[in-house]
């Protein structure tokens, strides 16, 4: 076994486990069996549960799907990869430091390593696939789909700025929301992660497709399936909130994330297919080139 075979087995048995990890805490979690009780409030955990969802129906599939792509040697794998593992270091961070451990009742401390290696694992996997993105030679999408896909990161980290900047606000006027005074470790921790890292990233990458810079055109593949994860996971915690008549609910954010996640998985199973058809074409010709070299020195 040659050493990217070795690798190839090593980061499709990583992803796996990190799909099945995901799932497990979904299921141990309050959506389901609720073994593990969050230190929160009831409406705070009903957002959890919103987000559950979508990381058991979609994220851990993902990642489980990524994993037999890398092991059968697939070049869809690292791109596909990046979104579910990026997801789980995002989400499980705000997991354990987002509970309220002094006010609330629970037992989410004595899983903690479940979700420590979530974040490792995710981190690692997605250090991994962002190098093996470097090394291929990563196809250039269509300028419609480049023009598209800019335009949605744009526009996710414009209206999430807009949307926690508002947030921000009432709580330094003094008019925090309900959410906030039930929970406000993890409403600062989500502010912090997003206006650091998630909002910047999105308009960075925005701007570079637009420019057709190549670190963009890299990191777009891999940044869409995690955009469309993310806010999946942010669309079912506001729908979740609406149904339980949570008094933090805004039906306005849940209108305009429905068919804006929608749209953005359609565009992103594009982008993964371009991916799909770029990257093969490279590799026929480069076999081609390869063939014709020695044929051309023959002569």
């Amino acid at each position: 076994m040659g050493p990217s075979s070795f690798s190839n087995r090593a980061a499709g048995l990583g992803s796996i486990t990190l799909g099945v990890g995901i799932a497990a805490s979904a299921v141990l979690g309050p959506l389901a069996l609720k073994v593990i009780s969050f230190r929160t409030s009831a409406n705070i955990e009903d957002q959890f549960v919103g987000g559950e969802v979508v990381s058991l129906g979609v994220v851990a599939p993902a990642a489980i799907a990524a994993g037999v792509l890398w092991l059968r040697g697939h070049p869809l794998a690292p791109a596909l990869v990046l979104g579910p593992a990026l997801y789980a270091v995002y989400t499980y961070t705000t997991v354990v430091i987002g509970q309220e451990y002094a006010r609330y009742d629970g037992n989410v401390e004595r899983f903690f390593p479940l979700y420590a290696g979530l974040v490792a694992g995710g981190a690692a996997i997605a250090a991994h696939a962002w190098s093996r993105l470097g090394e291929a030679q990563v196809p250039m999408p269509s300028d419609g789909l480049r023009r598209t896909v800019a335009g949605i990161f744009l526009g996710l980290g414009g209206f999430f700025a807009l949307a926690w900047t508002a947030q921000i606000r009432l709580v330094v006027t003094g008019n925090p929301t309900a959410e906030y005074e039930e929970g406000p470790t993890l409403f600062w921790l989500i502010k912090f992660l997003d206006f650091s890292f998630m909002i910047p990233l999105l308009i960075a990458s925005g701007v570079g497709l637009l420019r057709r810079h190549p670190a963009a055109i890299k990191a777009a593949y891999g940044l869409a399936v995690f955009a469309t994860c993310l806010a999946g996971s942010i669309t079912g915690m506001a729908a979740i909130m609406q149904l339980k008549g949570d008094p933090s609910a805004q039906p306005a954010m849940l209108v305009v994330l429905s068919p804006a996640t929608a749209g953005l998985a359609i565009v992103t199973a594009r982008l993964l297919r371009s991916y799909v058809s770029g990257t093969s074409r490279h590799t026929a010709t480069a076999i081609v080139s390869t063939v014709r070299k020695p044929l051309a020195g023959a002569r």
